[in-house]
C-alpha cells in the first residue's frame, strides 16, 4: 500500500517496528488461549477476571506496536481509512490526512466516521421503499399534492407535522407526518383531535353558516339538523393517513387511519385500517423539507384557508412552502 506522506511525523515511529508487531502479536495470541483455557474455571472466576486483565494489557500493547510502522500521521490515517468498510464504499467523506495531528485525532475522525456509517445503514433499514401503494390513488402525482408542516396544540403541548393534501374528486385525502412518540402518550386522542381541527377549519371556511353545529351540543340541537346534515357530508369526504418517519431504531409507516364521527368531531382513531408495504414518492420528499417559519395550528392569529382550494396552497392557515 502507498500511503500519503504528511508533514506530522508520527512520534510512536520505531525502526524495529517489524520485530515489536510480531512479539505483540504473539503475546496477544497467548493472552487469547489463557482466557479460553480460564473459562474452565467459570465465568467471572477469579483467573478469568486476571486472564480478561492480561488479555486488554496485551491488546493495548499490539495497537501500541502497530502504531510504530508509520513513520507520519497521515500515513496512519491512510491506513485506517481504508478498511474494508472504506473499500466497501461506506464512507461517503474521506478527510484531509495531513490535516491531522495527532493519533488521537485520526482515530476519533475514524470513529466518527464508522459511527455515521453503522447509523446510515440503520436509517436505510428503517425506511420503507418509495412506491405507490396498489389501490392508492392519493399522494401519486407531486403537483397535486399541497404539503407543508404545521404547529399543532399549544404552549404547553405543542406537536409538529408535515401535512399534506390532495383533492381526488370529492374525497379530501390529508397525510399526517411525524416521528414516532411525537404525538406523546396520548397519540389516538391528539391525532383524532389534529383531524379534527383541520376537518372543521375547512368545513367552516367551505360553508360559514355551518358555525353552529361546531358550538357546545350544537350537533345534537334540532334547529341545527340541516346543517348537521350538511357538516356530516363534508367530514365524510375525509381520508386521514400517517406516516411515521423512522428514527432510533424503529421502522418507518405509512398507513390509513379510518375514524368515526360523531357530528363534531372524529374519534378511535384505528392505525390498522391499511398498513402499505411502500411509500409515495411525494410523501418521502415532503417530510425530507424542513420545518422553516412554522405558523401555529390554532387558528388563533390568522384564518385558515380552504385546503382544498388549489390555489391557495394553504392547508389550516399555513401556506405551503
Amino acid at each position: 500500500m502507498s500511503f500519503i506522506m504528511g508533514v506530522h511525523p508520527n512520534p510512536h515511529y520505531a525502526a524495529d517496528c517489524a520485530s515489536r508487531i510480531a512479539t505483540a502479536e504473539a503475546r496477544y495470541a497467548r493472552a487469547l488461549m489463557q482466557c479460553d483455557a480460564a473459562m474452565a474455571s467459570g465465568f467471572g472466576s477469579a483467573a478469568h477476571r486476571a486472564a480478561l486483565e492480561f488479555l486488554t494489557t496485551a491488546k493495548a500493547t499490539l495497537h501500541a506496536a502497530r502504531l510504530t510502522r508509520f513513520r507520519t500521521i497521515a500515513d496512519y490515517a491512510a491506513w485506517l481509512f481504508d478498511d474494508a468498510a472504506t473499500n466497501a464504499g461506506e464512507f461517503a467523506v474521506i478527510p484531509d490526512f495531513d490535516a491531522f495531528t495527532s493519533i488521537e485525532e485520526a482515530e476519533a475522525a475514524h470513529e466518527r466516521a464508522l459511527r455515521h456509517r453503522r447509523e446510515g445503514t440503520l436509517e436505510r433499514k428503517s425506511r420503507l421503499d418509495t412506491g405507490q401503494p396498489p389501490g392508492l390513488a392519493a399522494f401519486a402525482e407531486a403537483e397535486a399534492v399541497i404539503s407543508t408542516w404545521r404547529l399543532f396544540g399549544n404552549a404547553e403541548t405543542c406537536i409538529e407535522c408535515m401535512v399534506s393534501f390532495q383533492q381526488i374528486g370529492d374525497k379530501f385525502h390529508i397525510c399526517l407526518a411525524h416521528p414516532w412518540g411525537a404525538l406523546t402518550g396520548h397519540s389516538n386522542e391528539a391525532f383524532r383531535r389534529i383531524a379534527t381541527q383541520l376537518a372543521r377549519e375547512s368545513i367552516l371556511l367551505h360553508s360559514p353558516a355551518t358555525a353552529p353545529v361546531f358550538l357546545p351540543d350544537g350537533h345534537r340541537r334540532a334547529q341545527n339538523r340541516e346543517l348537521i346534515r350538511e357538516v356530516n357530508a363534508l367530514a365524510a369526504s375525509f381520508q386521514f393517513y400517517r406516516h411515521l418517519l423512522p428514527g432510533h431504531g424503529l421502522r418507518e409507516e405509512f398507513a390509513r387511519v379510518d375514524m368515526g364521527w360523531d357530528g363534531a368531531t372524529f374519534y378511535d382513531p384505528d392505525w390498522s385500517a391499511m398498513v402499505f408495504a411502500t411509500l409515495p414518492e411525494t410523501l418521502r420528499a415532503a417530510a425530507a423539507a424542513s420545518p422553516t417559519q412554522l405558523m401555529r395550528g390554532d387558528g388563533a392569529e390568522a384564518r385558515p384557508r380552504f385546503p382544498f382550494i388549489p390555489e391557495s396552497r394553504q392547508i389550516g392557515g399555513e401556506t405551503s412552502r
